[in-house]
């Protein structure tokens, strides 16, 4: 098959390149940098050797033989210092670096830096041994300096021969490991380590998200068809579901808001289907292929679920076939208020019991039952044709701010009840806070369940298909919808709840007709709950080493260690 057919069978020159480009990034993250870090070329360097034997345990001739044979990636002057001029019985672990240092100002002024008396000459490595005091290391010019993790892999380097008096084959371990790291883009061991890890897990990220992109947008791209077949199935029904629907209350009004915004909604994702096509090959590993095939499982998901919100509506607006499900589902967000009611009471009880505070919470729970069996009535009012569905949905509204009112006016009383001065501060915090709306819950989310206690069963119900809007409601963008319901209803002239909202009820007619825009009551529970019961805590740590010159203003790279 000629190249030009197998590129446009791949998708075309630019996804081909693209994601080639994709795989060299991963290879020179996953193989090219690590290897660069572990091991750079260029060690053929050799080293200016120098033996300063005082304490006459090495052959010179042979050493130096050893050590200039040891590449290194840059000129360095490899300096080897033994000697037995050691205070033995000194406690300080500073003194081998003493008497290096002290060899090196009276012997060997050329291993102290012109530039800079205080460090040690550029391209200097000395490496140094005491035998009879058993000591060992090795130091470095500021251009050379390693770190200290290894400062002291060289010094473990000569460990074994060093015990065993073995000293020329330490030493030369010590160069060639101290070879090793010099030269290296990181010179620190444990950066490098850290770097190569961090180089890995990219590449590793980058392979993982191109197949990710691929598999993900094949699944997003299957689901979106799956989901628009199902629309355009049922679109003629939905037409029907629609007209059914009455326009002259703030329920039918909003419905049939959203409706004609899924049917905008509608024309514009059979446009997207085709301008998204059919991709090929390389086209699948692109982020963006991904991305539009997300929206387009986003819109599909979301003009079938809206579906269900028209059919529902229509359903229980009429007592179709099937409503008790839909009103079941419609109870759901103030049951789930409902239950945030309790959980406040209960940890309000807790609170004032424990600062020693009387206050009966009896009122409230008490509010709750009678809520809650005032939900079952209503079922049974329904049925029987006492309650219409309009009256209904009305009374949750109403239902849902008088239970946002009572958790406010209930966690006020609470804290107003502990007139102690800690009581006070926390009044005073409470009521600043609500009066800047954070307990409002404008950034919260209903969750989807709700249990009349906490040993009960847990219910879940479709926050997305519920009449009443709230902020997981599909259809949301639908024209004037969100500034009238969302927006509008952010005013209030008593705190975050019990707000005077914009609301004109199920009676109005016309496009003034504006619906309640539900929100969760738990952020004021939640809130309550972190100021009657405050919790804090601290920890502290640290470690140390020390390592470096005995006196003076030295401070001249190395360190050394016992063998």
């Amino acid at each position: 098959m000629p190249v030009s057919d197998l590129i446009v069978r791949w998708g075309g020159l630019r996804a081909v390149m693209a994601l080639a480009g994709k795989f060299l990034i991963v290879v020179v993250l996953g193989l090219v940098v690590p290897l660069y870090i572990a091991a750079p070329f260029g060690a053929t360097h050799t080293p200016a050797v120098e033996i300063h034997d005082e304490a006459e345990v090495v052959d010179d001739d042979a050493l130096r033989s050893a050590l200039e044979g040891v590449g290194f990636r840059r000129d360095i002057r490899l300096a080897v210092f033994t000697t037995d001029d050691v205070d033995i019985e000194s406690g300080s672990d500073t003194v081998f670096n003493d008497a290096v240092l002290g060899y090196a100002l009276n012997r060997q002024p050329s291993w102290i830096s012109t530039a800079d008396p205080d460090v040690w000459a550029d391209g200097l490595v000395i490496l140094a041994v005491s035998p009879q005091g058993r000591w060992v290391g090795c130091y470095f010019g500021e251009d050379v300096k390693v770190g200290k993790y290894t400062e002291g892999k060289i010094q473990d380097a000569a460990r074994g021969s060093f015990r065993m008096s073995q000293w020329e084959a330490g030493l030369e371990a010590m160069a060639q490991r101290t070879a090793e790291s010099l030269g290296k883009p990181i010179t620190s061991a444990r950066a490098a380590v850290l770097v190569t890890c961090l180089s890995i897990a990219a590449a590793l990220a980058l392979l993982g998200l191109i197949f990710f992109c691929r598999n993900a947008a094949r699944d997003s791209l299957r689901q979106a068809r799956r989901c628009f077949a199902q629309v355009t199935a049922d679109y003629d029904a939905t037409q029907i579901r629609a007209g059914t629907v009455p326009a002259d209350n703030a329920y039918g009004a909003q419905v049939l808001a959203r409706f004609a915004w899924f049917e905008e909604r509608y024309v514009q994702l059979v446009r997207l289907f085709r301008e998204f096509g059919e991709p090929r090959g390389a086209q699948w590993f692109a982020l963006g292929c991904f991305r539009d095939a997300a929206e387009l499982e986003d819109r599909a998901k979301e003009l079938d679920r809206l579906d269900d919100v028209i059919a529902a509506a229509s359903t229980f607006l009429t007592l179709g076939p099937g409503w008790e499900e839909v009103w079941e589902n419609e109870q759901g967000p103030v049951r789930e208020d409902l239950g945030s009611y309790a959980a406040l009471c209960a940890s309000v009880a807790f609170s004032t019991q424990r600062a020693k505070v009387s206050f009966d919470v009896a009122p409230d729970r008490d509010l709750v039952r009678e809520r809650r069996d005032r939900l079952a009535a209503m079922t049974s009012e329904l049925v029987s044709g006492a309650l219409t569905p309009l009256a209904a949905l009305d009374e949750l509204d109403a239902m849902d701010l008088d239970v946002h009112h009572r958790c406010g006016d209930l966690a006020w009383r609470a804290l107003a009840a502990d007139t102690s001065s800690t009581g006070r501060k926390r009044l005073a915090r409470y009521e600043k806070d609500y009066a800047q709306g954070k307990y409002a819950g404008e950034s919260a989310d209903y969750q989807g369940r709700w249990s009349s206690s906490a040993r009960s069963e847990r219910h879940h119900y479709d926050l997305a298909t519920t009449i009443r809007i709230n902020s997981k409601s599909v259809g949301l963008d639908a024209p004037g919808l969100y500034d009238a319901a969302v927006r509008r209803s952010g005013v209030h002239d008593a705190g975050a709840y019990g707000a005077n909202w914009p609301y004109s009820g199920s009676g109005a007619s016309g496009v003034g007709a504006v619906p309640l825009f539900s929100r969760p009551v738990d952020g004021l529970v939640t809130g309550y709950s972190n100021i009657a019961s405050p919790s804090s805590g601290s920890s502290s740590g640290g470690s140390g080493s020390s390592s470096g010159f005995g006196g003076g203003s030295f401070s001249g790279s190395g360190s050394s260690s016992h063998f």
